[in-house]
């Protein structure tokens, strides 16, 4: 099933005259734009699907402070906030040398650096020498560990990407994003940890939800594993006062907003019983953003501002 869902999207690229993946093309949003390489699905999905990526550029505009990105790939998301956003900084964690440069160069482009930190790190509770395996569009992946490289330490905590940030970057935090294909959790319970000591808190964390490993596909024997990690993530994020959920699907249509956390998983579980069982895939997984009651109107206003944005 994978290898169907990759061949539909080369489909998709070759129909908009990708000519080599070692050329380029510029795409635009409605201020800024990047250099895309001609493989990367961006444009092919935001074309497909009207609110593919487009939510947090909407959240995001009306807010001055710091913005963390972990999982930034080529700074897509970081610049389409940028074209909405005048006022806050936002810090890219990204830890393959490809999409990094991609990052750089796209921020370098639109003379963004003075409101820009680039880290080239994977962000993870665990230390060690980690890789990136790359789909076949190359503008994804999935992580591995080098178990027999342990001299190229290539991890960094989210305490330690806090020090790297100018003090007076930090004083006010509005976004924690992630998109780390699967391993969220892993970023969100670094956060946690964290924030055990420490009182600064985003006031939204916004993340992916996807139970199963891109290079394995639906059937991953680890899925439920992965489940109940998000799961006990969620959780704790309740604890420490994240009790509202806005979920999404991952293209990018809002679902509900919810303080429970079982209906996350219920639809969680429809996700993989259509997938593993019915062969099927209406959703690949799930976006999800925590925030707390004090930011329910705010929510609320941005998803309406969202959906009437894309009738235009």
């Amino acid at each position: 099933m994978i290898k169907k869902i990759i061949n539909k999207i080369n489909r998709r690229l070759s129909k908009v005259n990708l000519s080599s993946s070692d050329e380029y093309t510029e795409y635009f949003f409605e201020n800024l734009n990047i250099r895309l390489k001609n493989n990367h699905a961006l444009s092919v999905y935001q074309k497909k699907f009207p609110l593919y990526d487009r939510f947090l550029p909407v959240l995001c505009s009306n807010l001055d402070g710091l913005i963390i990105d972990v999982g930034a790939n080529i700074g897509d998301t970081i610049i389409s906030i940028f074209d909405q956003n005048k006022q806050s900084f936002i810090v890219g964690i990204e830890p393959d040398d490809l999409f990094f440069t991609e990052c750089k160069y796209n921020i370098n482009t639109n003379k963004l650096n003075h409101r820009f930190l680039g880290i080239q790190k994977f962000l993870t509770t665990n230390k060690g020498s980690f890789s990136l395996e790359k789909s076949s569009t190359q503008s994804t992946g999935a992580i591995f560990e080098n178990l027999n490289d342990e001299s190229k330490i290539n991890t960094i905590s989210f305490a330690e990407v806090i020090k790297l940030i100018p003090l007076e970057k930090r004083a006010k935090f509005d976004l924690l994003k992630i998109d780390t294909d699967g391993f969220d959790w892993d970023v969100i319970n670094s956060f946690l940890d964290y924030s055990k000591t420490s009182d600064l808190k985003p006031r939204f964390i916004f993340f992916e939800m996807q139970t199963y490993m891109n290079n394995i596909g639906f059937h991953d024997k680890n899925r439920d594993k992965i489940s109940e990690r998000y799961k006990l993530a969620i959780e704790n994020l309740a604890v420490v006062g994240y009790n509202y959920f806005g979920v999404f699907d991952n293209f990018g249509t809002p679902l509900k907003i919810t303080k429970s956390i079982e209906d996350i998983f219920e639809i969680n579980e429809y996700i993989k019983r259509s997938q593993v069982f019915n062969s099927n895939a209406t959703i690949y997984y799930l976006d999800v953003l925590a925030f707390t009651s004090e930011d329910l109107n705010y929510v609320n206003d941005s998803v309406f501002r969202f959906l009437n944005k894309s009738k235009r």
